[in-house]
């Protein structure tokens, strides 16, 4: 039982502060706003939209033919992730794993995986404001999106940090500065018809704080998780009304995977 004591006090502080924490306390303790990548267009004009949108920036079109061009359309096609504008890996626990082996490179993977979850969001979506279509055409939107940053979790790390949760408890998280990765996407909309831009988003996400969670011990266990979280954002604000928030995700996860 004694082993037990720290996971039930990181348990009750999380729960703390799960029920405690507004938006602007989440806002706060989650993955910072990153620099643009040549891939956004406009960086100037970017808007925050933290308060409103699950995505730290945004932009939209001025133009109001544009606009009205938009609303009629009914499909959607997703172009394939690049990641041209990949910036390298930050971290120096990270490059080492990777450097001996032990973490596969996989941003190709991951860039397949963006395309496939945005689009699947639409799919099982039960109210999909647009339908997705394998080529754009005169009644489609075209949805470019770009990764742009990619590091991975470090699941050794994460053995030793979880270990010392057992021992010392919950300081042992503050170790998980070292071992935590994070995903950045950027995201662009254009009516396929013009190639005239509409919109575009911009989020990080960086590994949720966990005590214990499977995905700690996948190097790109978080990533594929934000990735399917970004998806299924992106497909709610399709077919939500202008001017109402949708709620970000939190900076901790209690679930074990």
């Amino acid at each position: 039982m004694c082993h037990a004591f720290p996971m039930f006090k990181v348990i009750g502080c999380l729960a703390v502060l799960l029920l405690s924490s507004c938006n602007s306390t989440n806002r706060m303790l989650k993955a910072r706003p990153l620099k643009l990548s040549a891939f956004f267009e406009q960086p100037a004009q970017v808007i925050d939209s933290r308060k409103k949108l699950p995505f730290h920036k945004i932009w939209m079109t001025p133009d109001k033919e544009l606009e009205a061009l938009v609303v009629k359309k009914t499909e959607l096609y997703i172009a394939p992730a690049t990641t041209q504008h990949l910036r390298p890996v930050k971290k120096a626990l990270m490059r080492k794993e990777i450097a001996v082996g032990s973490i596969d490179r996989r941003e190709e993977a991951l860039a397949h995986l963006l395309k496939d979850e945005f689009a699947k969001a639409f799919t099982k979506s039960p109210h999909p404001r647009y339908r997705i279509v394998e080529q754009p055409g005169p009644n489609s939107l075209t949805l470019e999106l770009a990764l742009v940053e990619l590091n991975p979790t470090s699941p050794k790390g994460n053995v030793v940090k979880t270990a010392m949760e057992f021992v010392v408890g919950p300081l042992a998280l503050l170790g998980g500065y070292f071992t935590i990765g994070n995903i950045a996407i950027e995201g662009k909309v254009r009516d396929s018809e013009t190639g005239k831009l509409f919109f575009q988003f911009a989020d990080n996400e960086s590994d949720k704080l966990t005590f214990l969670c499977l995905r700690d011990f996948k190097p790109y266990g978080h990533s594929a998780h934000a990735i399917h979280q970004w998806a299924g954002q992106f497909e709610l604000m399709t077919r939500t009304p202008v001017g109402q928030t949708i709620k970000d995700t939190h900076f901790f996860t209690l679930m074990p995977y």
